[in-house]
């Protein structure tokens, strides 16, 4: 069946684009260049990750300069059809998608690969070049390489899709546009590596932490509200991150054991806020079904912003346990609201330079365990103060600045990207 579904979809998309090729490409001219923002995957679901929230902050602030020297528009693609137009509310009403109507660019116009789309993007690599022969640019966002550096992480189709993907961006691309110093290390490396010449052009973008400018989702469920409840007499630690191999859960939890088995109830909480990822049944086992689970160990799947705010005021601290990131949201997430922070000790957690954070190395159960305390007691203590950290719409604005868009008072907008060295 499976074998079947993907000779369908094959032929489908086929049909799509020798039917539209001819119309990838517009001569005439405009009074200004469209920003062609890829929104694949949130159009459809937003599955409420740190890159939803990326996307969501930067497409709201996008939404506010639309029309000072440039014209905003999404676009998606799906498994049947290539890039069309999304609606523009398409954050409102997600479910209500038009008869796709092909992208048709003009010189000038730029595509912002900024949705999480690498199974999508490859499959339409002709449309993309059909873009750029007519005077278009295309920007990708790169929020990491670790399918391709540690494909042990992921699954085989991701990592597929992912080669796929970065296939496109080395040899389709203009420029990469990377979230941290640590990804454009990566990524010049990995294209040395592959003894690749290539006219990429490297930036990096700093993210902002407020998940309020994000167009955060609301509600809170009954679950989330019990356990908000119980800690107002109970101290908490939280992770937050999807249950997949790189995040550090087994670290964590086999921590907390020692602390709760060693020390009872001066032990903290442990709080996680994920979705079940891949690979990890046995730990997603290990939680569901353990002697503290909804006790001393909770795990909350569906979880909004809103929700994610309040478990943010009600938790003493975060860890940070993961052994990979291309940024870690959660962590200027959680300084932002004022929390400490143990953070795995990891170049691209150092690079952002954050108040209050503790690092540790060592998985060993008896010295992380250790360091948890440590956490907890500075929690116990109270809030550090509020911290100045960078502004979604300072980001967004230096990534216009980094796309070269001009404001209509012909100054470039304001730059706090650094260049990737």
């Amino acid at each position: 069946m499976k074998q079947l579904a993907f000779v369908l979809h094959f032929a489908t998309r086929l049909s799509w684009l020798l039917r539209n090729r001819s119309l990838f490409g517009d001569r005439s001219a405009r009074a200004k260049p469209r920003l062609l923002v890829d929104v694949s995957a949130i159009v459809r679901h937003d599955a409420q990750t740190g890159v939803q929230r990326v996307v969501r902050a930067v497409w709201t602030e996008l939404q506010r300069g639309d029309g000072d020297g440039y014209q905003l528009v999404p676009v998606y693609a799906t498994n049947k059809h290539g890039y069309s137009y999304a609606p523009p509310d398409f954050l409102d009403h997600r479910s209500v998608l038009t008869k796709p109507r092909p992208v048709t660019v003009s010189a000038g116009d730029k595509f912002l690969g900024l949705d999480l789309s690498a199974h999508f993007l490859p499959k339409y690599r002709s449309q993309v070049q059909a873009w750029r022969a007519n005077g278009a640019s295309i920007h990708l966002v790169v929020y990491d390489l670790l399918p391709i550096l540690r494909p042990d992480w992921f699954n085989k189709a991701t990592v597929s899709h992912f080669r796929k993907w970065f296939a496109v961006l080395a040899n389709d691309a203009d420029q990469a546009i990377c979230i941290s110093k640590q990804v454009s290390s990566d990524l010049r490396s990995h294209l040395r590596s592959l003894k690749r010449t290539t006219k990429l052009r490297i930036a990096n973008m700093t993210l902002g932490g407020d998940i309020s400018a994000s167009r955060p989702s609301s509600g809170v469920s009954p679950d989330v509200q019990l356990l908000i409840d119980r800690l107002k007499s109970r101290a908490a630690i939280l992770m937050v991150g999807t249950i997949e191999p790189r995040k550090g859960y087994d670290a964590a939890i086999a921590a907390f054991e020692h602390l709760w088995q060693s020390i009872g109830g001066e032990a903290p909480d442990f709080v996680i806020v994920g979705k079940a990822g891949w690979k990890t049944r046995a730990l997603q086992s290990r939680i569901r079904n353990h002697p503290e689970h909804n006790h001393r160990l909770h795990w909350l799947e569906g979880v909004s912003d809103e929700g994610l705010c309040m478990l943010y005021d009600s938790c003493i601290g975060l860890c940070m346990a993961s052994r990979g990131e291309g940024f870690g949201l959660p962590l200027v997430e959680a300084v932002s609201h004022r929390l400490h922070v143990l953070a795995r000790d990891l170049p691209v957690f150092r690079e952002q330079a954050l108040p209050n954070v503790l690092y540790f190395e060592d998985d060993d159960p008896v010295k992380l365990g250790g360091r948890l305390m440590e956490l907890a007691a500075l929690g116990a203590k109270g809030r550090p103060p509020t911290p100045n950290l960078p502004s979604w719409s300072a980001s967004v604005d230096a990534l216009l600045h980094e796309l070269g868009i001009v404001r209509a008072d012909g100054a470039p907008a304001t730059s706090s990207l650094r260049r990737a060295v």
